[in-house]
């Protein structure tokens, strides 16, 4: 059986349509996923701009509070702060705290006939000026 000449000729347009048709599609199909590959490593460029911008901040801190520690300012707070120290001729006082932030019930004083404050009754300035000074109000 022999196919006539118009309908090869059909089958061939056909089928080179179907191949053009093949191509374009395979080729949309790879530009849309290089498009959205694209914008997914925009996201990304912006999240580490973010976090190296965070990143230089803190740099920034560091390098500034290591300036800070080589001075001899920052010796000196630590010393009286968190080592509790005192240059010569001065007194550290540190106040001593009860339960719930209450003061001890007896405060002890420089006098020994000075009657205890009860610090139920008198705010936390008093008990400390009392336990400062160790004289009555």
């Amino acid at each position: 059986m022999k196919i006539p000449k118009l309908a090869r000729l059909r089958i061939a347009m056909g089928a080179g349509i179907l191949l053009v048709v093949v191509i374009v599609s395979g080729l949309g199909w790879a530009f849309f996923k290089q498009l959205t590959l694209g914008g997914e490593f925009r996201e990304e460029a912006e999240q580490l701009e973010q976090a190296l911008a965070t990143q230089e901040a803190q740099q920034a801190y560091l390098t500034a509070t290591l300036t800070y520690v080589h001075t001899d300012a920052y010796v000196e707070e630590w010393a009286r702060e968190e080592a509790k120290m005192a240059k010569p001729g001065e007194v550290v006082v540190i106040p001593i705290v009860g339960k719930g932030g209450q003061a001890p019930a007896s405060t002890p004083t420089a006098e020994p006939d000075a009657a205890p404050a009860a610090s139920g009754d008198r705010p936390f300035w008093t008990v400390w000026w009392l336990a400062l000074t160790g004289s009555g109000e």
